[in-house]
This record gives structure tokens, sequence and C-alpha cells, in this order.
């Protein structure tokens, strides 16, 4: 682990870029360099700080680490786990590669290991020392005890309640066959594609061997590990690796009970109650906020436009920050890049290098909230017959589906997926370790699986299963069970994976385009405007509020004499237009120097009712979402309504009716 002061000088920006290109250019070709790369089987010990870490906090509360003995009787403990290998076609031929011992591979370059980001973490958790329960666990798989600490074990992953009286010997889960990922999902809406059976079982006395699972019953449903059933974390390390690429060494994954439990957890993790204030996009995801505020967190807006946060505002923030006036300087981002939420903007690669290095400069975390990753979606293209061709040749790109997941060609789907969009993660450029990615399976397979995971280095991850072993204590094994028979190669493998989200994601694109149809067909564009959202599940409309009769700005007393200027409210910049951050927000300020308040606030709130009453729609308000700067009134930027395209067309056709009728209907009684 690589030393770190608790900011990067300002002089050392450009090694910091240097550094970033040269990693960001030797990441791909983990993957592309050879044709293929192998989970390894790692020892993991319930307690230890990672696996094959062991975790100490010393008396200054400081977190060390001690690399584990590795060798022959190390690996011994890793029961768990199941080595496997993922054949990637190699690009250069049409043959499927073909397995080769690890010791064929042409040898990647070395990795960076993270920066000490140590510091970063609170008193608490730094503190947090690991469950003495778990290590009992340990004790007794390498002892080999005859147990009475809470039942009769042979491997040590049974050790608490009988399995022989848990209620359930058999289930079994209908899924779409790999050979139906096709890119188009009609045919599994339908109930027309083929589809193929997981089978989950209990094994032993009185039990068939047929048919048997990637995981047994007995151990899914027992106890499990804080940081989730190792064959899953090793496909999840290799889904960030084929999507993302591996920048750090010590790259690490924790598994989550979900988005907001991964955000929940992470903002653990950073933030002293009532001491920071974390930076965030002018508008983002509610419950996010609701989350950090109930851990003492304060919020703090930077200013976005259609292309998501600015950076020239960020950096502004960042080095004019009084520490006398707002307490402490932020060290933690939280951000939602791509299919934001609620405005739909997804950041181009410039903005993400950009940031990152202003993040590298005043020593900041990004917590990189990405559920809609997967959503990125290609320019609206009104024209339908246009349309549907582009979509036609979105599907034809992707490579032939395989006869089996193990035959599947991993580079060219990856390939297609990340170059459709066009947008990487800021986890494909993170070579400080500074990056703590939340991905979830919710969007793309089911909210109500709450299952995700969290990208990190390990200090950060190993710290995550401490504030798990007192809260969650492990992610469903049931849930996890399940997804890591879908990415078998038993089953889809996590190419297959890939292809799925694929489909999705042009299911959804062809919704935002319809919604927008109808925004086009029944709403004024004199009353409502947007710009099409770039990815995810929403689209931010903003209301000409200033249009309405009964619109009213008034000036605020000033300290001075200054004559108030009228404010042209038309020629302000908007959410969804390139904004000049030298010029006042939306309603703040004349050039007279003299501030505004506005009604907009008031009248947005009596539209938002009206929708609903008069016209039987319901959108969500601005005002769910804004992050306000403290003492300063924002109501001047409340002028949006979010609306999703997540239902079917007919919900979102009548919807839009309804909505447009409602605003002019609104607008035209004054």
């Amino acid at each position: 682990m690589r030393s770190h002061p608790h900011a990067i000088p300002t002089s050392d920006a450009s090694s910091c870029q240097q550094r970033r290109a040269e990693w960001r250019a030797i990441a791909p070709t983990q993957l592309l360099s050879g044709v293929i790369f192998q989970a390894r089987a790692r020892s993991f010990i319930p307690g230890s700080a990672t696996e094959g870490n062991n975790c100490i906090v010393d008396s200054d509360a400081r977190l060390t680490f001690q690399r584990s003995a590795s060798g022959p009787e190390h690996n011994k403990q890793s029961t768990l786990y199941n080595t496997r290998t993922t054949r990637i076609a190699d690009p250069s031929s049409s043959r499927q590669a073909q397995s080769h011992p690890a010791s064929a591979m042409s040898p990647a370059p070395a990795l960076p290991e993270s920066l000490d980001l140590a510091h970063h973490l609170t008193k608490r958790i730094r503190a947090a020392q690991p469950s003495a329960m778990k290590a009992m666990g340990k004790t007794l798989m390498e002892k080999k005890l005859l147990s009475l600490a809470g039942g009769e074990s042979k491997s040590g992953s049974d050790w608490m309640p009988h399995p022989s009286l848990f209620p359930m010997q058999h289930a079994t889960f209908t899924m779409p066959s790999l050979s139906s990922l096709d890119g188009d999902v009609e045919s599994w809406q339908t109930g027309e594609a083929p589809t193929e059976l997981i089978h989950l079982k209990k094994t032993g006395p009185g039990t068939e061997n047929d048919e048997e699972g990637i995981l047994d019953l007995n151990q899914v449903l027992q106890y499990g590990l804080s940081n989730g059933f190792p064959q899953f974390v090793s496909q999840l390390t290799e889904l960030n690796e084929l999507v993302h690429g591996k920048t750090i060494a010590d790259a690490s994954v924790y598994v989550s009970c979900g988005n907001t439990d991964g955000v929940s957890k992470v903002f653990q993790l950073f933030v002293e109650p009532d001491v920071d204030t974390v930076l965030t996009e002018e508008y983002t995801f509610g419950s996010s906020l609701n989350s950090g505020r109930s851990r003492g967190a304060k919020f703090y807006p930077i200013k976005t436009d259609s292309s998501g946060m600015i950076p020239s505002d960020l950096e502004a923030v960042l080095s004019g920050w009084d520490e006398g006036a707002r307490g402490r300087k932020p060290h933690l981002m939280y951000t939602i890049p791509c299919g934001q939420n609620p405005t739909g903007s997804v950041m181009p690669s410039e903005r993400y290098d950009e940031i990152y290095a202003i993040c590298q400069k005043h020593d900041v975390i990004i917590m990189e909230d990405d559920p809609y990753f997967a959503l990125q979606f290609a320019p609206y293209e009104p024209d339908l017959e246009v349309r549907e061709r582009n979509l036609a040749e979105a599907r034809a790109k992707m490579p032939p589906v395989p006869s089996s997941a193990a035959q599947d060609d991993a580079l060219g789907v990856a390939k297609v997926f990340n170059e459709y969009a066009g947008v990487r993660s800021y986890l494909s450029r993170d070579v400080d370790g500074r990056v703590v990615r939340i991905d979830t399976f919710s969007k793309v397979f089911g909210p109500g699986m709450r299952m995700g995971w969290v990208s990190c280095n390990s200090v950060f991850m190993e710290r995550l299963m401490r504030i798990g072993e007192t809260s969650t204590q492990v992610p469903s094994n049931l849930g996890q069970a399940v997804l890591a028979s879908y990415l078998s190669d038993d089953h889809w493998g996590i190419t297959g994976f890939i292809r799925w989200q694929w489909a999705v994601r042009l299911e959804y694109q062809a919704k935002r385009d319809f919604l927008l149809d109808c925004l086009a067909k029944y709403v004024p564009d004199e009353l409502v405007t947007t710009t099409p959202c770039g990815g995810g599940m929403f689209q931010f409309l903003e209301v000409a509020i200033a249009n309405h009769p009964r619109f009213a700005r008034t000036p605020l007393p000033s300290e001075t004499d200054a004559v108030a200027v009228p404010l042209d409210l038309t020629s302000e910049p908007r959410l969804g237009a390139e904004t000049n951050p030298e010029v006042p927000g939306l309603g703040k300020k004349s050039a007279g120097g003299v501030e505004y308040t506005t009604n907009t606030g008031e009248l947005m709130d009596e539209l938002w009712k009206y929708c609903i009453e008069e016209g039987g729609v319901l959108l969500m308000p601005a005002k769910l979402f804004q992050v306000v700067k403290p003492g300063v009134d924002q109501t001047h930027r409340l002028n949006f309504f979010r609306a999703t395209f997540a239902g079917d067309k007919d919900t979102i056709e009548k919807a839009m009716q309804a909505f447009g009728k409602a605003v002019q209907d609104w607008f035209n009684k004054g």
C-alpha cells in the first residue's frame, strides 16, 4: 500500500494525470493480452481483514495489515472456493480460446497498490473490531474440534442450527435459456422464449444426487460469510474486470443487500456525524440524501447541466472552501454519473477525467453510485423508421449466442456493451483506490432480490465487513445462490449476464424514445421542455413557470443602496443547457447585485396537485431531489418534474396525454 499525505500537492497534479493515463492504457490489456483469465482459489477466514489478510487495530486506532502466509497449507482453508477458468475468445481469431494453464499466459504488467487512504475513515469505523463469534468458526475449522459452541460441524460452514431441520429440500427456478439472449426480450415477455431450470437442493442421506446446483441448500440456508459466498464474489470480480478493467492490485468486492444498503454503509465509512459535508449534484436521489443525513452528513450542491456535474464548479467549491464558515473541507463526493437520478444525464468521458483529477488534487473519495450504468442509451432519434433501423443494427453488433456459456465470446460481448454508449466508469480510471463504486441487480434483474456489490480497495472492503457483522450480518444466501447460478457457466455465465443487460438496455431505450414521442405529441413545448436523457429510467421535464400569469419575483433587501435591475429569467442558464459558471443562477441575483426570490416553489406545488386532482397523473416534483446551499433560497430552481418511462406503452401514452392537458388547463386558468 502506497503512503499518502492528507492531500496531494497541486504540483503533483501532472504526475497524477500521467500515471492515470498510463494505467488506463494498461488496464484493458489485462484481458486483451491473453486468451484467458482465471479466478484463483483464495483463502477466506471469517473475521480476517480481507481474503488472505489479517487486520490489526493498534492502540491509536490506525489500521495496519499483515499478509497471511501462502502455500499449500494456506490453500487448504479454501474449502468454499471453486477454482474455475473463464474462456475468452481471442480477438484475432475466430476460434474459441482453449483452456491453458495460468503459467502459459503472457505476464500482465504489475498493477499499483492503492494509496493509504485510511485517514478518510471515521474514528468509530477505524476502531471496529472483527467479530469474536466468527473467529470461533475459524478455530473450529482449523482444529477439527467436536463443537459444543453451536451445533455439530465437519466443515465449519454449518456450525449453528442443524440443516437437517430446515424445512426446504429442493428449490427450482425457471430462467430464460442462454439461447434466448439474442438482444430481444420480447420472446421472454410473451413466454415464448426457451427456458432452463436452476436447481438448489440439499445433499446427504435421503436426498437424490441428480440435478445438483452450484450451491448446496445446507449451505444456502445456513449462516454465511459477511462478504458473501466466495463463488459469488469471484463472479462479481470477473464481471468487474470484464466491464471496468482492473486498475489497482488490491481491487476488492463486497456483497451488499442492494444499492440502498451499500450507500448507507459507505456513508458510515466516511462521515463523521455532524462534522462532514458531502459534495453531490444539485439534484440527486432523495433516499441517498436521507441515508446520509441519518448518519449525520450535511450536503453541498455542485452545479449541473445536461452533461452532469460541472468540473469547474467542483474545483471552485473545493478551492474556495472556508472551514471557518462552513466547517471541515469535504473529503467525500456522492455522485450518480450515469443515468443520473432524477435528471437522466450521462457524463462524457472528459468530465470523468477532469473530476477524477480534481478529487486527486483535493484528496476526495468518490462514491460512485451507478445503478443505471447498464442502461446507457444512444441519442434520441425522432424519426421512427430511422430509429427501428438503428435498433436492428445495434442488435446485430452483438456476437452470436453460443451453445454453451463456456464458449461465449466474452471480449467481443464486453466490447459491444461498452462501446454502444461509450461511457466508462470512475472505477475504470481509479489508480489511487479512492473510488468506492456501488452496483446493484435491482434495475436489470429484480429489486426484490436486494442484492448488489461495492467495489473498492481492500482496506475499505474490510471495514465494510465490520459494519456488516453488526448490522445485516450476511447478504441473502438464497439470493446469492440464485444469482451465482445464473452467472455460472452451467447457465448464462458472466458473459450471458452482460448479454441480458444489453437486451434490457435496448428495451428501456425504446421506452425512453416512446415517452419523448408522446411528450412532443401531447405537451406544448412553450410550456414544458426537456433534454433527452442519456440513460436510466427518468426524464427531467422543465416547466416554463416564468410564463405563468401569477409568476412573481421579489427583490430582497440589500446591504447596499444598489439599484435593483430587473432579471430576465429567460436568459438565465437552465439544467439541460450548457452552463457558464460565471453567470448567476436562475432568479438568484441581478447585474446590480440585488438578490431576488420568486414564487416558483408555490406555483410548482400548485401545478403538481392540479395534475393529481384534475389530470389523474402523478409526477415527482424537483423539491424531492434538490440539494440546497446552506442559507440560500433556491426555490427558483424547482421548476422541474421527474417522469419515468419504466411502465408499459399504454400507461406512458395515457399519462403524458393527461399531463399535457393538465398543464395547459392550469396555465390557461391563470
